[in-house]
């Protein structure tokens, strides 16, 4: 685990002036707990659903606990590691569990219910103190959304299965045992249909709500687990399918950078008949230029591979045009180790800078603002039509 202390991200004080080292080893110790309170958990709610304990006091929710305790343990183990990695939504998360106890607790209770319920929030008060320390992962980031829909999901569980033990003599067969009313939920949700069948209305507006509620949170679970793996797969796709394209390049001219006068040049060279290819580490620029056309690779210029993978060593000429003149400077040198006999021209925005860029290896190094004056002089003392150019007063 990493030490906070060395995370730029993390918290600039721990809970209880602790160290930091101290701090990191209570957060594994809760990361421990939740897994071993979540076994405990499930065994509790098993044992109560196998061997049901005898109530204190009976009422209409009777006998409804062990789903409860289970759901709990399931969430509290799958938590565990979030918990060990500080992310912020975990502890959030974990309130969960003593909500689903406790309220079982109140309304079936007995031995199991009870000390579930006080396992739980026994967990519960003991993270609560270190919450300042989950910083990782935003509460509105893509990992919290992944665990929203694994929550989502499992209180659509325990809704199915607790209102079909609920309902068991308004379907046909009469749905008997936890076993069986877990059977008829998993079943109605994965959409694989059912043998069992409801015989009231209410029944049917059970199921009803069970199948908006939980496909809706299955089609989620699918889309939020495994959208990331497709999106890694297609990018891992498109990169083979770019390198394949470089390696086809040669005589090309690389355009180094995303900068306007980067983007003006590559213009510049499409129109003229040149292959080019623009080297950014600016994703979102590249996106927009790949919408225009451009070939494109996402890399730092500076970067030996990042050249390599745009065969510099075949490659024509190289012009350097990024918005930073040291940027430019550590791309030339680096070009020119790689490109011995490559063409460069490299693009300052001061004239201070370009002997620099010259000596560092470019055949070529023109300031724009220089260029840009010259252009715009030029331009104001051409001759018009009738006209003569300004002259100063002492020339009259």
């Amino acid at each position: 685990m990493a030490d906070p202390s060395s995370d730029p991200d993390g918290p600039a004080t721990f809970p209880g002036s602790l160290a930091p080292a101290a701090f990191a080893a209570r957060i594994a110790a809760l990361g421990i707990g939740a897994t071993a309170i979540g076994v405990l958990l499930i065994v509790l709610g098993s044992a109560a659903a196998v061997f049901p304990p005898p109530e204190l006091y009976r009422d209409g929710f009777s006998g409804y606990d062990p789903p409860f305790a289970i759901v709990a343990g399931i969430l509290l183990i799958v938590l565990a590691p979030q918990v060990r990695d500080r992310v912020a939504s975990a502890w959030l998360f974990s309130l969960l569990a003593p909500i689903l106890t406790c309220s079982a607790a109140v309304l079936s209770p007995n031995v199991a219910s009870l000390a579930s319920a006080v396992a739980s929030s026994a967990y519960v008060a003991a993270v609560y103190p270190y919450r300042s320390g989950f910083y990782r992962d935003a509460t509105s980031g893509p990992g919290a959304t992944a665990m929203a829909v694994l929550v989502a999901g499992l209180l659509s569980l325990l809704f199915g299965t607790v209102g079909a033990r609920w309902l068991n003599g308004q379907f046909t067969p009469p749905i008997r045992g936890w076993a069986e009313a877990l059977y008829f939920t998993v079943t109605t949700i994965s959409t694989n249909g059912s043998t069992i069948e409801p015989t009231t209305n209410v029944a049917r507006l059970f199921v009803v709500a069970l199948i908006l509620l939980g496909v809706g949170t299955f089609l989620s679970a699918i889309v939020v687990i495994f959208l990331p793996f497709l999106e890694r797969r297609l990018s891992g796709l498109t990169a083979a399918l770019g390198r394949s394209q470089m390696q086809e390049l040669e005589r090309h001219v690389i355009v180094c950078g995303a900068s306007a006068e980067a983007v003006a040049t590559a213009k510049a060279l499409r129109a003229a008949g040149a292959r080019t290819v623009i080297v950014s580490p600016d994703s979102q620029a590249l996106e927009l230029l790949r919408s225009e056309g451009f070939r494109t690779s996402l890399g730092d210029p500076s970067v030996e591979a990042d050249l390599t993978a745009v065969g510099i060593e075949r490659a024509h000429a190289i012009v350097v045009a990024q918005a930073s003149d040291a940027e430019n400077l550590l791309t030339v040198i680096t070009a020119r180790a790689l490109g011995p006999g490559v063409r460069i021209v490299a693009i300052a925005s001061s004239d201070s800078s370009l002997p620099k860029l010259r000596k560092a290896g470019a055949n070529e190094a023109v300031s724009v603002v220089s260029v840009a004056a010259q252009l715009l002089s030029s331009a104001a003392l051409e001759r018009g039509s009738g006209g003569s150019p300004p002259t100063s007063p002492a020339a009259g």
